[in-house]
């Protein structure tokens, strides 16, 4: 292990004198605080962070957690890679996650988006594209697994593959993720170009450009030509899903009444008039520009949908075996699933200008800013000493109702004008889900144990993934 620890010391220590020429070194702010409330965990000199980073790689979320605790400040931590490169400020305050998330807000693309999510067609549509999916392909699935005597089904990668197949049907209208042969193999072939990406960008992102990196890029070898053949796949899919979509349009003609949000986007691009469509299409007045946005929107609609829903699933299943109670508050549950394991863990942006967090962090043009839900939801300041506990009972009020609190202390869907607009609908499908499974089904889980003294494992990636899935025996309840 130690041999591997030196090896990636190596890698980082070979781009020195090319990191020294990239550095950004931006002028200090006129108003640049003399003392800043960013706490800097054992950084160092040359390294910065680095060797606590390997140290911990597989405990990233718990890592940061922990140093967020232990933070004199208990807000913000600053940590950088080899000689300052990556720098990084992040934070577990929600006065700070309400700062980030409204700066610097641009709301036009947005606006479209949410016109087309709050439509009362597209909802109707969502709810039909559930029934289908549950009723055609996910119970059947689960019924022929608990069918089986003894036998078992990864739960995680069947909420994966039907999580995938409805945020495709619901965002391009096409029913089957390969637009209609529903051949395995192109299926699997996809499915493993999107986790193939999100997995090697995500932790890309947690590490500084190395000359290593840079070189495998120059001649396309390694974890950069997987990232390049991945991408391949996942832009050829989007592209046949515009295209068609295309040629469907001109035959029969669109408008912004269409149910599903590719459609949508679209005839927005095409609008002469009001919501800003025409404005969104002067942005890219060239067909190619067009068909390239659009590619983008499918990709984006996929990687918003495709795991999320289902991670949140998966960790609300293992926690109700972990605590087995009478669950008679379903979205509360689910909710308090989503705050011990929130789909997105970590998130942030780049400053594009020197800034002051409201705790007193500092940061510069170039750093990133991230928060981290996972580290937020464990925090006792926010949520009292149970807070590493399962408590669904929290969010419910003395008759019973459901409770929210601020989208800032809880920013597991973010907050303010980047509110994800899908939320009602990832809700919607949630609750649809479990309650389809829980009222058919008697669920046991295999590995990994259930209790709250030994969680599970979890992927380095940018979605809250349990490693190696959950592995469940099913039994039908009694008619």
């Amino acid at each position: 292990m130690e041999a591997i620890h030196l090896a990636y010391v190596l890698v980082f220590l070979l781009p020195v004198v090319f990191l020294l020429r990239l550095r950004r070194r931006g002028p200090p702010p006129a108003k640049w605080p003399a003392t800043t409330t960013a706490h800097c965990p054992h950084p160092n000199p040359v390294l910065g962070n680095t060797l606590d980073f390997i140290r911990n790689r597989h405990r990233f979320f718990d890592w940061y957690t922990d140093l967020l605790r232990a933070a004199p400040s208990g807000a913000a931590i600053e940590a950088w890679g080899p000689l300052g490169a990556g720098h990084a400020v992040t934070t577990a305050s929600p006065a700070d996650v309400d700062h980030l998330l409204r700066a610097g807000f641009d709301g036009l693309q947005r606006k479209l988006a949410s016109h087309a999510f709050s439509s009362r067609s597209l909802r109707r549509f969502t709810d039909g594209v559930l029934d289908v999916h549950l009723r055609r392909r996910f119970l059947p699935l689960l019924d022929d697994a608990a069918s089986r005597d003894g036998g078992a089904i990864d739960l995680q990668d069947a909420l994966r593959r039907f999580g995938f197949r409805t945020i495709c049907h619901v965002a391009f209208g096409v029913e089957s993720v390969d637009g209609g042969d529903d051949d395995p193999a192109t299926q699997e072939a996809l499915f493993a170009a999107f986790d193939m990406a999100v997995a090697i960008s995500f932790r890309r992102a947690l590490t500084p450009a190395t000359f290593v990196r840079r070189l495998t890029k120059l001649l396309d070898i390694g974890k950069s030509r997987r990232l390049q053949e991945a991408v391949h796949v996942i832009d050829a899919y989007a592209m046949s899903v515009v295209e068609s979509k295309a040629a469907a349009c001109h035959r029969n003609g669109v408008d912004d009444g269409s149910v599903d949000l590719l459609s949508r986007f679209m005839a927005a691009m095409d609008d002469d008039g009001g919501s800003g469509g025409s404005e969104l299409g002067a942005m890219f007045p060239t067909p190619a520009a067009k068909l390239r946005f659009l590619r983008d929107v499918v990709v984006a609609f996929v990687l918003v949908g495709k795991d999320t829903t289902s991670s949140a699933l998966t960790w609300f299943f293992w926690l109700l075996v972990a605590n087995p109670r009478g669950m008679h508050y379903l979205h509360a549950a689910i909710t308090e699933a989503m705050r011990l394991y929130p789909p997105v863990p970590f998130n942030g942006r780049v400053a594009v200008r020197d800034d002051v967090l409201p705790s007193g962090a500092a940061l510069r043009a170039g750093w990133y800013a991230n928060y981290s839900a996972y580290a937020m939801g464990r925090m006792e300041k926010l949520w009292g000493e149970d807070c590493l506990e399962f408590v669904p009972e929290r969010w419910l009020g003395e008759r019973g109702e459901f409770v929210p609190v601020d989208a800032a202390r809880y920013p597991v869907f973010h907050a303010g004008p980047r509110v994800c607009l899908g939320k009602e609908m990832a809700y919607v499908q949630m609750k649809t889900v479990a309650a389809a499974v829980l009222r058919r089904f008697r669920v046991d889980v295999v590995a990994p144990v259930a209790s709250m003294e030994a969680p599970p494992a979890y992927e380095m990636t940018a979605t809250m993934k349990m490693k190696g899935g959950l592995l469940v025996r099913l039994r039908r309840r009694e008619e």
